[in-house]
């Protein structure tokens, strides 16, 4: 199962709820992030839960404390090890669902559909919201034929003034098409954040996502972020994904040696990947800095080509010709058709209970 499009939700025969975290996947496994496990299959001391499919169910929080989260993922590995894969290619673990442990694959292009055929009298306030969003993202030229539904948005499990609405856009063009028309577009209901609101959100929400970053630096990078907005004071959330055809990497195409935690200075030279997960920005005249760890010996013969994010909040983080800075885990790329080259990636599963959690970021100089 190589292609598998990213941010749709599965239902496993164990009863999890997982959502793909990629959208090229190892031969008969698909990369997930678990989202809900019923509390009878695992304690979910630490984190929350939620009443949902007639069910108490855990809610997986990659964001947890980290004491909580250990101990959660090392009962989580004991108990269900089919669901984690130890990939000898990036000497590293996933989430996955294998295939024979697919029960339900929710497929938010065709949940859309089947929405639009809803008479209006039928829709609630909720549902009419999210087909003026997307008939506002029509205008873009993209047809509703290359967009999708997903989370409570595409279950049904919503709940109107709380919950955001999760569209997938199918395809990289088109994700572009739609994000740059959105820079522009004009509607009574499309509202973005001020620069007071993302004070204020960087406030209340500090992470390690933004500990690395100034209040200037924060509004900066977010406010011409178009993915996250206000649709008649609902949050919306747009997921662009790959189509098959125009993947940026094979599952079984390369090779990757960990070197341990480094932090780069470079130029960006594309970053046309960059808004989909995971996405990379190619880069040049890059250069190792000195960073709050130990900087691993590279061979400078080989260059640092690509800083690679599985993480939401630095897509569509730098643009072409910016400066950009960037903390994670240093690999050495080994492609079966190419010269060797080191990346950077920022966001794997084990970076959450590691010391990389707190260290990584990606910043552009804007």
């Amino acid at each position: 199962m190589p292609h598998f499009y990213e941010s749709t939700l599965i239902d496993t025969v164990d009863g999890f709820q997982c959502k793909s975290y990629a959208n090229e996947h190892p031969e008969g496994f698909v990369i997930v992030k678990p989202k809900y496990i019923p509390k009878d299959s695992i304690s979910g001391k630490g984190l929350k839960y939620r009443f949902l499919f007639e069910k108490c169910l855990v809610r997986f929080n990659q964001f947890a404390p980290k004491n909580k989260l250990e101990g959660y993922v090392n009962e989580f590995k004991k108990k269900f090890p089919e669901y984690i894969y130890d990939c000898p290619l990036h000497k590293n673990w996933f989430y996955v669902v294998p295939k024979s442990k697919i029960k339900t694959v929710h497929d938010g292009r065709k949940g859309l559909q089947e929405l639009l055929q809803v008479p209006e009298k039928n829709l609630d306030r909720y549902l009419k919201l999210v087909i003026e969003l997307v008939k506002l993202l029509e205008k873009s030229g993209v047809k509703s034929e290359s967009m999708g539904i997903t989370h409570s948005t595409l279950l049904g499990n919503y709940t109107f003034g709380k919950s955001d609405i999760d569209m997938i856009i199918y395809g990289k063009e088109n994700g572009w098409k739609i994000l740059d028309f959105l820079k522009k577009a004009k509607h009574e209901k499309l509202k973005w954040k001020t620069d007071k609101e993302w004070t204020e959100y960087y406030k209340e929400h500090k992470t390690s996502e933004s500990s690395h970053f100034t209040e200037k630096e924060y509004v900066k990078h977010m406010k011409r972020k178009k993915y996250e907005g206000l649709f008649g004071e609902t949050v919306f959330t747009l997921f662009t994904v790959e189509e098959q055809e125009e993947t940026w990497f094979k599952w079984e195409e390369a090779e990757y040696e960990p070197k341990g935690l480094a932090t780069i200075k470079a130029i960006v030279s594309d970053h046309y990947n960059s808004h989909v997960r995971p996405g990379f920005y190619e880069v040049e005249k890059t250069k190792l800095i000195e960073g709050n760890h130990k900087t691993p010996k590279i061979d400078n013969a080989i260059p640092i080509k690509r800083i690679v994010t599985y993480s939401i909040p630095f897509v569509q983080q730098a643009l072409k010709g910016e400066t950009i800075t960037a903390c994670g885990l240093l690999e050495l790329v080994k492609p079966k058709h190419e010269e060797k080259y080191y990346r950077v990636v920022i966001g794997y599963f084990d970076a959450y209970l590691s010391e990389r959690r707190e260290k990584e970021f990606i910043k552009a100089e804007i």
